[in-house]
């Protein structure tokens, strides 16, 4: 079985012939993607929490990116005591386990890396270049946003193709969240690299009511 086929069962959701896999063949379980995740990781990627818990059945351990992409938070206190130095890491696909917590919601666990003294302001090691807080508000996630705004996260900060945080919250619409960031410096001005700005952002996905109080706020 190939991982090309794994992966394609994930992402499109026939998680039947998963299933059916990995009763004929529990190691398939451990298999890693080109990128070197686990299918287990792919599974979160794809936000498919049928195939995590099909997947978990054959897991016995979890490395730190795997636990930070599912919140458990007991796991990652105890690999982060027997190895203080992942805390910063990245995963096999550029990430940080602050930056896996915040993308996918995991409040509780953000906290606890935020104080245990995870930066966030650490980048992804990939081509996105995505900070936690790029992360916390793609997701649109107001209270992970602001725990990262509090420990200093910069809210001007470029991903790849010059997107700021703004752009995201203005993109989806989320005007609480971009209020949050204007009100801890973000650039409203700020254009992407092709020149897009949040109020172009904000219309382009038919939020007249995110573009007009970002005009009011110029």
């Amino acid at each position: 079985m190939s991982e090309e086929s794994l992966t394609g069962m994930i992402r499109s959701g026939h998680n039947d012939l998963l299933r059916q896999k990995l009763l004929e063949d529990p190691s398939v379980a451990a298999i890693k993607t080109e990128e070197g995740i686990s299918l287990l990781q792919y599974a979160a990627y794809c936000r498919n929490d049928e195939a995590i818990a099909l997947l978990t059945q054959y897991r016995s351990e979890y490395d730190i990116f795997e636990a930070a992409s599912l919140g458990k938070l007991e796991i990652i206190s105890r690999l982060l005591r027997e190895d203080p130095d992942l805390l910063n890491s990245f995963s096999p696909d550029g990430f940080t386990i602050l930056g896996l917590a915040s993308f996918f919601g995991h409040h509780e666990l953000v906290r606890y890396l935020l104080a245990s003294g995870a930066d966030p302001n650490i980048a992804s090691d990939n081509t996105l270049k995505v900070t936690p807080l790029h992360s916390a508000c793609a997701a649109s996630d107001f209270n992970i946003a602001d725990m990262l705004i509090r420990k200093g996260a910069d809210v001007n900060a470029k991903q790849a193709g010059g997107y700021t945080p703004i752009h995201s919250a203005a993109h989806n619409g989320k005007t609480d969240l971009v209020l949050l960031l204007i009100a801890n410096g973000a650039d409203i001005d700020a254009r992407t690299d092709k020149g897009e700005t949040t109020v172009s952002l904000a219309l382009e996905r038919g939020f007249a009511d995110t573009a007009e109080l970002l005009r009011k706020q110029d």
